[in-house]
């Protein structure tokens, strides 16, 4: 079985060296800087960022979470599920659990949404934590960066960043800076003075026979912590009384050199060849070094090297288990190229990665056999471990695996090609998963690899994957059906594929916003009904994916106004949901069963469902659109104090700023709010960020909303053009739910109607006028009447008419045998009802209206 467990020693604040002295104005520094929301140490290596973090960390009275990052971390999934368990483990608490559920299944949770649940576990914390992540340089993942982006961003106030550096990465540095978040330590900054200098060298027990020389030693090092370390050794390693300053006469440039000559070389031999060899290891642990170097004694040797400040970092302060200083790995990795032949690196490389492999250490493993071109070895045990790898998220390692041995043209077997684009595929890699699909037939062309018994599991595989990028994908729906067809005459077979845990909707609120869900573009009946029918009537029809049939049926008719049709594929995809216990078909479910409620005035009922459904699930995620729907609700039925209640119940709009569906409903309170330029913000980021994801139905959702704020501004001119943009793409897959929800559209429809046919213009051609009548008919008689005009009193509409007529509000007082008080007080509620800010907007407002 695959290893699962992190490795600890990653998430353990390193053992500081005896002999490190304490710098105390860094530390005064970072002690001064505390609340800042990030601190960068930055410089080249040995400079000592690590000490001093790991010095600071030691002392500090606040929770700690660290986590010394390497190269393999550059996946998302690895990096936030270290992260999130480093802080676990600080905290004492069990946060690794509850996120654990958005970490591992596929498709992948999206990553932004990743990021908020954190936050959110974060912002329930009632102590100060520190998260320290060192190394950060080896992070060479853009989508890393912009997940840090996000989480620094909107990072509560009681927990602080702390990175460690070698160099500048994609971070905006300079946002934060500007913003006062920022604290920064740079190499200036880190150079040892003379004090220190000499402070360390008493704790060496080295004595510098004067000031002239410990100042020459400074010039020479030019205050970096490494070089007067090698100094150091150098003088130890030497006569001490021989010891002269010229044997150390190169620039820090040359550090390889200097370490070489005057401290390996006084080495005996068998203690380089053990320093030399096991530098390919990311960790030291004297287990593996004994397998490795054929040792019995590589504690001894490791604790040794950490006696004599050998460039060794100690991971755990219970064990015995270190890592070298980059720096040192760097040199000793250059001199491994430079003492032995290809071929006995190779074999060293495939040796330590089969040491690993046989411990259960699979990832560590394979990350070796390729780095030392045992690209075979690699390959097998991807292929022996495919299903764990795919359970365990890690997408991006997995891919960047697969393009690795495909560059050194390392023969693939077709299992681990069909699972590589079923990855693909699931990361929205459309183009790729279909190129990886086609390579697979055109290899059938030759070697007629699917007719041989030996694949007939992975053969089918090709066909599920390929019908499931022809659906998901928008591809040939035809194509996707006759290949189901022959795959069924041969029955279900089972295979250790079945394990795989997919859900095909993580965290989207409505089925059609999911890649099955064809991001909302609406399949025609005659495509899909026939592909439907295909799973509800043969062996599939108790699997998952069926359930979703139903629930993507139901959605489609409750979008065409099909209502009554679209009851009863609820009711079944409901079925599904709650035999599969998942919530990712369940919920989206039971918000549309309340939309349903909600289009027959049942507000009672459809808000005791959502009760309901909230009770029933646990994730933050789900129960945070939920109560999104409800204020929704209750903004429709003229609550607006309540419906902003609702919506803050389980978060607020700096961690919600990746949903689209809590956007917009806070979107429309802030429409009835009058906060109108807000409002129009907001939704234009919707609209764009859909836009750039082909997610239509949120296009046409945040299009419409746009057009009534241009309309309450009286920005006519700029509100159907918003309209038309949203029925352009409505039109083209029959949306007509999206349009009547919203109780402004009907008027703003009768506009648009009454503009296409006084302005004949190439423009409007692109969305059928015919369409757009056919909305006009299906908006029940109740609803035509302006719904900002039905939530008027009688008064409160009397007074209306006065004041559009051009009367003050004495004039309307005497019309109405009213105090000019009490007017006040009417005008106030009207122009919150009809959501405008001024006595101008609302006069404008009735005019339009012809009252």
């Amino acid at each position: 079985m695959m290893q699962s467990v992190l490795l600890r020693s990653k998430i353990t604040v390193p053992t500081v060296s005896k002999e490190a002295i304490e710098r105390r104005p860094l530390m005064d520094l970072l002690k001064q800087r505390e609340r800042s929301k990030l601190t960068i140490v930055r410089a080249p290596a040995g400079y000592g960022k690590t000490t001093l973090l790991s010095q600071w960390a030691n002392l500090s009275e606040d929770w700690i979470a660290w986590l010394s990052l390497d190269e393999a971390d550059s996946d998302p999934i690895r990096f936030w599920k270290y992260v999130i368990r480093a802080v676990s483990d600080s905290l004492q608490g069990d946060m690794d659990r509850k996120l654990s559920s958005l970490l591992q299944s596929q498709p992948q949770l999206p990553l932004d949404m990743l990021v908020d649940s954190f936050l959110n576990e974060l912002m329930a914390v009632q102590v100060t934590i520190r998260i320290v992540l060192d190394d950060y340089h080896l992070i060479n993942n853009e989508r890393i960066h912009e997940m840090m982006t996000r989480f620094i961003d909107y990072l509560p106030g009681h927990v602080h960043v702390y990175i460690a550096s070698r160099a500048d990465s994609s971070l905006p540095i300079y946002k934060w800076a500007v913003k006062g978040w920022l604290t920064e330590i740079n190499m200036e900054e880190l150079l040892f003075t003379i004090e220190e200098t000499a402070r360390y060298y008493e704790m060496r027990k080295l004595v510098i026979k004067d000031d002239e020389q410990l100042q020459r030693i400074l010039a020479k090092t030019e205050g970096w912590a490494a070089g007067i370390q090698l100094a150091g050794l150098s003088m130890e390693a030497s006569s001490k009384d021989n010891w002269k300053m010229n044997s150390f006469t190169e620039s820090h440039a040359f550090i390889s050199d200097i370490f070489l000559k005057e401290i390996l070389s006084r080495l005996p031999q068998s203690t380089q060849d053990f320093l030399i060899t096991t530098s390919i290891l990311h960790q030291l642990e004297p287990a593996v070094c004994d397998a490795l170097t054929h040792r019995s004694d590589s504690e001894e040797m490791l604790l040794e090297l950490e006696k004599n400040g050998l460039f060794i970092i100690r991971l755990h302060t219970a064990t015995s288990v270190f890592r070298y200083h980059h720096l040192f790995t760097d040199i000793l990795q250059a001199e491994l190229r430079k003492r032995y032949s290809q071929e006995m690196i190779t074999s060293i490389y495939k040796k330590a990665a089969t040491i690993l492999y046989e411990l259960g250490d699979i990832h560590s493993a394979i990350e070796l056999a390729l780095n030392g071109h045992s690209y075979a070895d690699a390959e097998a045990w991807i292929h022996i471990h495919i299903v764990e790898l795919f359970f365990s998220g890690q997408t991006s390692t997995f891919i960047r695996w697969i393009r690795t041995l495909q560059r050194a043209d390392c023969p693939l077997h077709p299992e681990t090609l069909v699972m590589y684009a079923f990855t693909l595929a699931l990361s929205g890699k459309w183009e790729s998963a279909s190129q990886v699909i086609e390579s697979l037939a055109n290899r059938h062309e030759t070697d007629q690899w699917m007719d041989q018994p030996v694949y007939k599991i992975v053969s089918r595989g090709w066909v599920t994957v390929k019908v499931y990028v022809l659906f998901a994908g928008g591809g040939n729906l035809e194509e996707a059906i006759e290949l189901m067809r022959e795959k069924l005459k041969g029955g279900l077979v089972n295979s250790k594929w079945d394990g795989i845990p997919v859900q095909y909707n993580r965290v989207e609120p409505k089925l059609l916003r999911t890649s099955i869900g064809s991001l909302g573009k609406l399949w025609p009946d005659e495509k899909v009904l026939p592909f439907y029918e295909l799973f509800r009537t043969s062996a599939y029809k108790d699997q998952n994916m069926t359930g979703f049939s139903y629930g993507l049926r139901a959605e489609t008719l409750y979008e065409k106004n099909q209502i009554d049709d679209a009851l009863p594929e609820l009711e079944e995809a409901l079925r599904y949901g709650h035999r599969f216990q998942n919530p990712g078909l369940f919920v989206p479910m039971y918000i549309m069963k309340s939309r349903i409620y909600v289009t027959r005035r049942q507000f009672v009922q459809a808000h005791a469902l959502l009760d309901y459904t909230i009770d029933m699930v646990k994730d933050w995620h789900w129960s945070t659109n939920v109560y999104a729907v409800k204020a929704q609700y209750l903004l429709l039925e003229g609550s607006a104090r309540e419906a902003e209640q609702a919506l803050y119940k389980m978060t607020n709009e700096s961690v919600q700023s990746g949903n689209p569906l809590w956007l917009l409903v806070h979107t429309r309170i802030l429409i009835a709010k009058g906060l109108l330029e807000d409002a129009i913000r907001i939704v234009i980021q919707v609209k764009e960020k859909a836009l750039s994801e082909g997610q239509i139905s949120t296009i046409v959702e945040a299009a419409v909303l746009e057009a009534i704020c241009q309309m309450k501004l009286l920005n006519a001119d700029t509100a159907l053009p918003a309209l038309h943009e949203a029925l352009e793409h409505g039109s083209l897959y029959g949306y007509v739910r999206t349009f009547l929800d919203e109780p402004e559209v009907p008027s703003l429809l009768r506009k648009y109607v009454k503009k296409r046919k006084r302005e004949h213009r190439d423009v409007w051609d692109t969305v059928p006028l015919a369409y757009v009548e056919h909305l006009l008919e299906s908006v029940p008689e109740e609803e035509e009447q302006d719904p900002a005009l039905k939530m008027l009193t009688l008064s409160e509409r009397k007074v209306l008419i006065l004041l559009s007529s051009g009367a003050s509000n004495i004039e309307i007082a005497s019309e109405l045998g009213l105090t000019e008080g009490t007017v006040r007080v009417y005008l106030t509620n009207i122009y919150q009802k009809l959501g405008v800010n001024s006595r101008t907007q609302a006069v404008l407002f009735a005019r339009e209206r012809e009252l």
